[in-house]
């Protein structure tokens, strides 16, 4: 856009020719996220202006959806936006996406006056625009009643005739102005007063998606989210981990926050539950789930595994409760697992469906239970070391190892829960290689164990393959291994003792590198030694 369009449109009063400079901008950078020759010559500045006085301009009316489409391809640029922005700019697009007009109602009970639906829409991308671009605009909202609208229009959709339309992008500039200001964030959790209403828009996404007459409940597997419900429910999700995270400890629940908790699980499990048009968009649905549950103490999780009734079925069942929900879980897992490819963005990846299935294992028995059958399955062919092959258990074996030590310790506290947190379990099935790190964080390396606090009624059963290839199973590789020929055979005690005085040299010359020999103390972690013959005490 050169400086002859830029004036057409800042003294124009033929809307006709604006509308024609206006959209060919707009198709021109529609995949366009920088403007950086609108900076010379203050051009993005009188752009902005020229654009709001149209908006603003009842007699423009004819391209105000234009203007704002505008608006928004411009705020995708964040250089100098801050100084750019202004109150008079964000009230504006706090009108023209209708929020206002929510300000004096009550929980939907009265008729509003709403902007067209072009208008709301694409004012409301400019919003989320702004507010994720500009600090400078997220403080103007701050100063705004714009938390408010957004609340009262969440609870008013009923009343609003294209609210399929907006609901997406309100919840989009809810959950960023959650995420970025807390002082929003406070003020929409008390128009909320808790998040019922979250929850109820969660429920009647699947109520409207279920092929049954039933809602939350196990008839909603049934239920299928078109993509335009899939992308509400994850904004919903997103917008609820904002508001939950964080806000108590796992051992200290209000009464408050145990009444959300117990209407938020089922809704999670049928979420769990519900399909969509691709695997990816699937995968979108239930991360943004599994990073809900990370902030949902665990003596909740019960809840995503209910029992059946008579006639009730499920795809996936262990001990007369519905395990769909978890097993979608464990997909996930899988999923992730796949995807991540480096160690680049092995946390982001893989952090919050571990800590969710920890807190599973960890605070119901039955998921315990079930996860361990499906992770850790009775040993057959142990002819590979853990870490190697393709199976869930191999390839959480290969992450022992990470150097992205949070990982790595989600890892190994799932699998040693997974074992009842008993040593030998855990070395059977991950080798004492990889073990080693975490035993030793926890004192363990000497076999010894905490208090019990797992059920007994169900102890290791090893196959017969197991049991046969037993005797040649390396414990440290934990697979077996080839018979090996003796190295001192054919030997004289004379080569014997050189051989034995060039291992000590060697270990001499290890005491003073980077490596230091250790061996188990007493409360059972690595100790460093400083001789060969503490070895031999050791030993003894």
């Amino acid at each position: 856009m050169n400086e002859e369009e830029i004036n057409i449109i800042l003294t124009g009063k033929v809307y006709s020719e604006i509308e024609q400079i206006l959209q060919n901008f707009l198709k021109i950078n529609e995949k366009t996220f920088n403007f950086g020759y609108l900076n010379e010559n203050s051009r993005g500045v009188t752009l902005w202006t020229a654009l709001f006085q149209h908006i603003q301009d009842k007699a423009a009316e004819s391209i105000h959806t234009t203007c704002l489409a505008t608006v928004r391809l411009l705020s995708r640029d964040k250089t100098d936006l801050d100084n750019i922005i202004c109150e008079k700019w964000v009230t504006v697009l706090i009108d023209k996406a209708g929020l206002y007009n929510f300000m004096e109602i009550g929980d939907g009970s009265m008729d509003v006056d709403m902007p067209q639906k072009e208008i709301v829409v694409e004012a409301l991308k400019c919003l989320c625009n702004l507010a994720f671009n500009s600090e400078a605009a997220r403080a103007l909202c701050a100063q705004t009643s714009i938390a408010k609208g957004l609340v009262a229009r969440l609870r008013s959709y009923k009343e609003i005739p294209f609210k399929d339309d907006i609901m997406l992008y309100d919840m989009k500039l809810i959950f960023i102005l959650t995420a970025l200001r807390n002082d929003i964030k406070l003020k929409i959790k008390e128009e909320l007063h808790g998040m019922d209403y979250l929850i109820s828009c969660l429920n009647e996404l699947v109520f409207e998606a279920t092929a049954s007459d039933g809602a939350a409940s196990n008839e909603a597997m049934n239920c299928f989210l078109q993509d335009s419900q899939q992308a509400i429910a994850c904004e919903i999700l997103k917008t609820q981990f904002n508001l939950i995270h964080h806000s108590s400890p796992d051992d200290c629940v209000s009464e408050e926050d145990e009444a959300m908790f117990l209407k938020l699980m089922p809704s999670l499990t049928a979420l769990l539950y519900a399909q969509t048009t691709s695997q990816e968009k699937l995968m979108e649905l239930h991360s943004n789930i599994a990073n809900l549950l990370t902030g949902v103490p665990p003596m909740f999780y019960q809840y995503l595994t209910p029992e059946l009734h008579d006639g009730e079925t499920a795809s996936y069942v262990y001990v007369g409760r519905n395990m769909d929900a978890l097993q979608a879980l464990l997909d996930l897992l899988q999923y992730r697992l796949t995807i991540t490819t480096s160690t680049k963005n092995q946390y982001e990846n893989l952090s919050p469906v571990l800590t969710v299935l920890n807190k599973s294992a960890k605070g119901c028995a039955a998921q315990r239970k079930y996860l361990r059958q499906t992770v850790l399955p009775p040993l057959r062919d142990v002819s590979l070391p853990p870490e190697k092959g393709g199976t869930l258990r191999n390839q959480l074996c290969r992450l022992l190892t990470t150097p992205v030590t949070s990982v790595r310790d989600l890892v190994a506290e799932f699998l040693f829960i997974l074992c009842k947190e008993k040593v030998g379990r855990m070395v059977k099935y991950t080798g004492f290689g990889n073990a080693a790190g975490h035993l030793a964080q926890k004192g363990l390396m000497g076999g010894a164990r905490g208090p019990v606090q797992y059920s007994s009624s169900s102890e290791d059963s090893d196959t017969e393959e197991y049991i046969q290839a037993q005797p040649t199973i390396d414990p440290v590789m934990g697979c077996t291994r080839p018979p090996r020929s003796n190295p001192f055979e054919g030997m004289s005690e004379e080569q014997k003792e050189y051989e034995a005085m060039k291992l000590v040299n060697l270990f001499d010359k290890m005491c003073g590198g980077a490596v230091q020999p250790a061996t188990i103390g007493p409360d059972g972690r690595p100790q460093p030694i400083h001789h060969v013959l503490q070895l031999r005490e050791d030993m003894r």
